[in-house]
């Protein structure tokens, strides 16, 4: 569902995506990945839930192999835990939501000040090309906007990490960098996503990247990622 408020675009959904179409087009076992990962993002799967094999396989349609393997990715990010040998969606307290949203911004504000020295033109071009993209989902309200939205804030946050040119710190991003999906649908589904205001912050981190400022950059980026953290009072809202 799309939400206008004022002159600034605020969105927030109801209802999660699909599984994309070209999972079909994927070896087994990225398309058990992708199949089971958006069904925990989009609520399908729910906090808490067990994970068996077979009924991931017939969901996904795929066999038992490549889900076995797609669900020690999703361990691997946080999204999924095991118990006794058996694989569940992972259940956040609301103090677990607000810790991750923390970790990502220290880990990814230290990722923008040292991508400051580095990164290059052409990715300077590639968040430029990521915020026009997101400027454009401001006036347009056909399709899924959110998905749309957060698909591109995605990938403009990756590629700040990756210009960083750290395996490491890389390795230490991703698992926080999948949660805050499936966080703000399981805790703040009443919080509507300010997408201009996402993006004039977008417009400022790239600023400060492309000064080569990395005291900017990091404090750019911090807020920016804490502007969006729930507030511990909203879990009494999320939906049961």
């Amino acid at each position: 569902m799309t939400d206008f408020s004022g002159d600034d675009m605020v969105i927030k959904s109801d209802a999660g995506a699909s599984p994309s179409e070209e999972a079909d087009t994927q070896r087994p076992a990225e398309k058990a990945y992708l199949g089971i990962r958006q069904a925990i993002l989009d609520g399908r799967l729910k906090p808490g839930d067990h994970l068996p094999e077979e009924m991931l396989a017939s969901m996904t349609g795929t066999s038992r192999t490549p889900v076995r393997d797609a669900l020690r990715r999703l361990v691997s990010e946080g999204l999924a835990t095991v118990n006794n040998r058996h694989r569940f969606v992972t259940d956040f307290s609301p103090e677990e939501v607000s810790i991750i949203f923390d970790i990502r911004a220290q880990h990814e504000s230290y990722a923008a000040s040292i991508a400051a020295q580095k990164i290059t033109d052409d990715e300077l071009a590639k968040l430029q090309y990521l915020i026009d993209g997101m400027a454009e989902i401001e006036s347009d309200q056909s399709g899924d906007v959110v998905g749309r939205f957060l698909a591109l804030n995605t990938e403009f946050h990756g590629v700040i990490v990756d210009a960083a040119r750290s395996a490491q710190l890389k390795r230490l991003t991703a698992p926080a960098a999948a949660l805050p999906l499936i966080l703000v649908k399981q805790f703040v589904m009443d919080q509507r996503v300010n997408v201009v205001r996402s993006n004039w912050q977008h417009r400022d981190i790239l600023a400060a990247l492309s000064a080569r400022n990395s005291e900017w950059a990091a404090a750019s980026l911090s807020g920016h990622i804490l502007s969006t953290k729930p507030r511990l009072g909203d879990a009494s809202r999320a939906p049961k």
